[in-house]
């Protein structure tokens, strides 16, 4: 992994541990259209490979994250759903990026 992806994990990293500082009273229901953890975790890899490849490339990143999710066929409503729903559920987002994290150490 090169500095500019490792750059890009110091905020995600302290986002996830401001995650999982808060104590939340009940989980939150899951959206009718879930994106399933295990899809969500192929999903963040790419964009975040993604992101790394096209670094100095196109500024827009809705415009590269509907590319990922045109790959799953996954429009950015129900991914940007599903997203909100593993934030408020911060032991199931922990979980998911720590496989995202695994599976990059990998590539």
């Amino acid at each position: 992994m090169g500095i500019k992806s490792r750059i890009f994990f110091l905020p995600l990293a302290s986002y996830l541990l401001l995650l999982t500082s808060c104590s939340f009273k009940k989980e939150i229901p899951p959206p009718s259209n879930l994106i399933s953890a295990d899809t969500m975790e192929f999903i963040l890899v790419d964009l975040t490979m993604n992101e790394a490849a096209l670094n100095s490339g196109i500024p827009n990143d809705t415009l590269k994250k509907v590319n990922v999710l045109a790959n799953y066929k996954i429009s950015l409503q129900r991914f940007d759903t599903s997203f909100a729903y593993y934030t408020q559920n911060p032991q199931k987002l922990k979980d998911i990026y720590t496989s995202v994290l695994e599976d990059l150490n990998q590539k």
